[in-house]
């Protein structure tokens, strides 16, 4: 500790001193050797570390040592590019030399302690080397002449951990530090001393072979290039064959053998510059000699992998620390996240070899190796199912009687196993699709599996992916779905989660019905389900079990809006090119008959469990996620309601309704979907959508009462423009009276500190200064134009209060937007802008902005005439000026 705060004293003063300490090592040398202070040494002197260290103990010269890894990595913490600082490096240059003396001295010296000190000053010394000195060889070289010592303390039982720390830290961050000579070195140190112990340790699954593993990992990596190109040299055989071992090693990874997952860095790099090397070629150009050989062993990479992913049995798994069973995890994820980048290069080959690993092992009933290959396939599955070639594969697999077994719950099967086939079934939805004679066995695995605990979670997730992929090979199968349905909510593993997914899934199969008037029975089946929910939420209610009520009540209304999600139309429908362009008229859409109501007005009650649960917002979030379902939607359909729906919903909140935010949410995208061009106007709904939101805004009185509110209601003013700027501007308007106040409210949005109702009244500002994109009535575009004409003045003083610093540096992109709306279209910004700059209320955050810098700043934005670029530069410029982080405004 003493030793440690002198040397730190030391180096203070040598980088803080403004005399300077020319020879601080040699120096502190002769005041060892006397044991007390000695004048610093002359030019002429004849003493150097190097006549000085003999005389030196091992205490003596470890304190030299921390003291020479102190200044070197005390000097790195300074700015070498700082004139302030260029001399004290320039002195480095000098002082390595005395620095590589005394640890090449040292790394001879038979005390261990001693070596050990030395590696760790060599280390610090290349760390400061590596940023300082990457064009400077000769100091550089004095730290490179070091290496092949340091790389013979390897072979000492009593350093080789602290040597293969230093050689892999440098191989890892500083490669270009070592020559080709020194790799040459560093592989024959790999062979004669890291290798036999390495194999070793594998073999007796001894953790004292981790930092030999490392050393071959990082060698590896940083001989990447010719390991893949000259894949014949000793060299390249001998590091491919070293990482092979370690994942023919025994133990699990994460358990007993700690090496396995970090060798997926090498096989990362190493297919990197595969597919690097490979995509980058010319089509012209000749095939590359290396690559059958990268094939080959990227192909045993595979099936090493593949073994290696297995599950632990049991009774092993069960005595694993939480450590432990993280660590398998990492390398499972770790490990196929690098067979998506193999795949890229093997292709439908790896498949076909991930296939016949897993048909072999069903063979051989190995279900754990069954497991392991299913993994494998399902995480590769999204770039599988992107090319037609891989169908043969696939077939062979789902064509197996693999499903068919996995089914018999009266076999031994890990769980695992089970939970992993329903994750590929899911995951290869769309190519079941195409092989509708593979589904009876997928859904009935399925099924089955949603009746077992430990699988239900994971089959009903599986069951909503493939009912949807597949929805129109499964409308045989819907009358038996509704049926296993039924019993699984009498089941034990019906949870939110699970009701939810199948529910979904059943109502995806009902989408796929023709013709409409097929759908309603199904339809009501299912909402029977939901309003049983609702119901026993309001009995829980009465019971005063308010918590089972909420659980209920949210339950229900998700599945409906589960239900209203798998109704939609999919994206990849084909659209037909021979129907008639004539449409029906909506009238005469069956969605709109009188028979079809009844499943509206259904769906339209189970609402009426927010009568018992109005203040739970969770209940609240389901039930806009029911209404919107319906917005998506082009056509009628059971969940298009009515937008008089919404807007009941919206009159019945208040600024304390939970989740307010929301419902603001559903009503602006109500108006959104409105606003377009093929869509209907509402002009009445949105009148008292907006009657609503002025309300909300009169009850807030203030924006940072609650941002978030406050941001919903700007955010749906700002919808309004431009299709409906006559609700929000016009005199007939429901708001016409309120007008004032929510502009007030905006402009108190923009000077106050909460961001997103900033950028939100920042928006409708905007909006409403832009020429707009479709022409209004005159009465209302004259009433637009003195009403903006009105409140410029106050906007101009909002914005140049931010632009003057009190926004923050994020804000000014979303400021900027109104200011450059502003200068574009009105004649008079120039006025209004100079009026709110000269304004006593403009904040006096620097002094270095004065009258002039304000005219100067002014006679720019405004000469930019709203260019988008140069004005968010002259206004980031002024507005550092302002604050003061900038020496003054030019």
């Amino acid at each position: 500790m003493v030793t440690k705060k002198l040397c730190t004293t030391l180096t203070t003063y040598f980088v803080r001193s403004p005399v300077t300490w020319k020879m601080p090592l040699t120096h502190l040398a002769r005041c060892l050797q006397v044991d007390d202070y000695a004048p610093e040494l002359e030019a002429d002197d004849e003493a150097t570390v190097l006549t000085l260290l003999p005389d030196l103990r091992p205490s003596q010269v470890i304190l030299l040592l921390i003291f020479s890894a102190a200044l070197a990595d005390e000097v790195s913490k300074v700015d070498a590019d700082s004139p302030a600082h260029a001399a004290l490096h320039d002195q480095m240059e000098a002082i390595v030399q005395d620095a590589s003396m005394i640890i090449a001295t040292a790394l001879s010296n038979p005390d261990y302690k001693v070596r050990t000190e030395a590696l760790k000053a060599f280390l610090t010394w290349v760390n400061y080397a590596q940023p300082v000195w990457p064009r400077k060889p000769e100091p550089l070289q004095h730290l490179r002449d070091l290496t092949e010592l340091v790389a013979q303390c390897v072979a000492v039982p009593e350093l080789h951990q602290d040597a293969l720390e230093v050689l892999r830290d440098i191989l890892e961050s500083y490669t270009s530090f070592f020559t080709a000579r020194h790799m040459f070195g560093l592989f024959r140190i790999v062979t004669e001393h890291v290798q036999p112990r390495l194999l070793t340790a594998l073999e007796n699954v001894d953790p004292e072979g981790v930092p030999y593993g490392q050393l071959v990992i990082a060698y590896g990596v940083a001989n990447v290039q010719p390991v893949v190109e000259q894949p014949d040299n000793d060299m390249s055989r001998t590091i491919i064959d070293l990482h092979f071992e370690i994942l023919r090693s025994p133990g699990y990874p994460g358990g007993e053998d700690e090496i396995s997952i970090h060798s997926i860095e090498f096989w990362n790099t190493y297919i990197e510059y595969v597919n690097d090397t490979v995509f980058s070629q010319d089509s012209g150009e000749p095939p590359l000699p290396w690559l059958p050989n990268a094939r080959s062993i990227l192909e045993q990479l595979i099936e090493l992998l593949w073994t290696k992913m297995r599950i632990p049995t049991g009774q092993i798994a069960k005595e694993w620390t939480n450590e432990e069973s993280g660590g398998f995890r990492e390398f499972r994820l770790d490990a196929t996240d690098l067979m998506l980048s193999v795949y890229v290069f093997l292709g439908k080959d790896m498949l076909r070899q991930l296939a016949s690993f897993a048909l072999r092992s069903l063979r051989a009933k190995d279900w754990r190796s069954v497991e392991a290959a299913l993994f494998c396939m399902n995480a590769i599955a999204d770039n599988v199912l992107e090319e037609s070639s891989n169908e043969e594969a696939l077939d062979a697999l789902f064509s197996s009687a693999l499903f068919r077994e996995i089914n018999d719950f009266n076999l031994n099967i890990p769980a695992q196993a089970r939970r992993t086939a329903i994750d590929v079934l899911g995951s290869y939805g769309s190519y079941i699709e195409r092989h509708a004679e593979y589904l009876p066995d997928a859904v009935r695995f399925l099924f089955a599996s949603l009746e077992t605990a430990a699988l239900a979670t994971t089959a009903a997730k599986s069951i909503a992916a493939l009912c949807s992929a597949c929805r129109g090979s499964l409308t045989g199968e819907l009358d038996g779905f509704l049926q296993q349905y039924q019993r699984f909510l009498s089941g034990p593993t019906s949870d939110p989660y699970t009701k939810e997914k199948v529910i979904g899934a059943i109502a995806a199969i009902i989408q796929a019905l023709k013709p409409e008037s097929t759908k309603v029975q199904p339809l009501l089946l299912l909402i029977e389900n939901v309003e049983k929910d609702v119901q026993t939420a309001k009995e829980c209610v009465a019971a005063g079990e308010r918590d089972m009520a909420e659980v209920m009540g949210v339950t229900g209304l998700n599945c409906l809006a589960s239900i209203g999600k798998n109704l939609q139309v999919p994206d990849d429908v084909p659209i037909s090119i021979y129907d008639n362009d004539e449409q029906p008229p909506p009238s005469a859409h069956f969605w709109n008959s009188e028979e079809a109501q009844v499943v509206r007005q259904r769906i339209m009650g189970c609402f009426s469990v927010l009568q018992v649960l109005g203040n739970d917002g969770e209940a609240i979030d389901a039930a806009c996620q029911v209404l919107r379902s319906g917005f998506a939607e082009t056509e009628p359909g059971p969940f298009v309601m009515p937008p008089s729906v919404t807007v009941s919903f919206l009159q019945q909140c208040s600024t304390e309704t939970p989740h307010l935010e929301s419902v603001l949410s559903t009503a602006c995208i109500l108006v959104t979907q409105h606003s377009k061009s093929t869509s209907e106007r509402i002009p009445e709904d949105v009148d008292a959508i907006c009657a609503c939101v002025a309300g909300l805004i009169a009850q807030l009185g203030l924006p940072e009462r609650d941002p978030g509110v406050a941001q919903g209601c700007i955010d749906l003013f700002s919808r309004l423009v431009p299709y409906y700027t006559h609700v929000l501007i016009g005199k007939d308007s429901r708001i016409s009276g309120q007008l004032p106040a929510i502009l007030d409210f905006t402009l108190r949005a923009i000077e106050g500190q909460d961001v997103f109702p900033k950028r939100s009244a920042c928006e409708l500002w905007t909006k409403l200064l832009k020429s707009p994109s479709i022409s209004n009535p005159p009465d209302v575009q004259q009433r637009l134009t003195q009403v903006v004409h009105a409140y410029c003045p106050q906007l101009a003083q909002a914005l140049m209060g931010q632009v003057g610093g009190l926004c923050q540096r994020s804000e000014l992109d979303y400021v900027c937007e109104p200011l450059k709306a502003l200068i574009t279209n009105q004649p008079n910004a120039r006025a209004w802008l100079e009026g709110a700059l000269a304004d006593s209320s403009f904040p006096q955050t620097s002094e270095s902005v004065g009258q002039a810098e304000k005219r100067r700043f002014l006679q720019q934005i405004v000469g930019l005439r709203g260019d988008s670029r140069k004005t968010k530069d002259v206004v980031k410029e002024f507005w550092a000026a302002c604050r003061g982080t900038v020496v003054r405004y030019n």
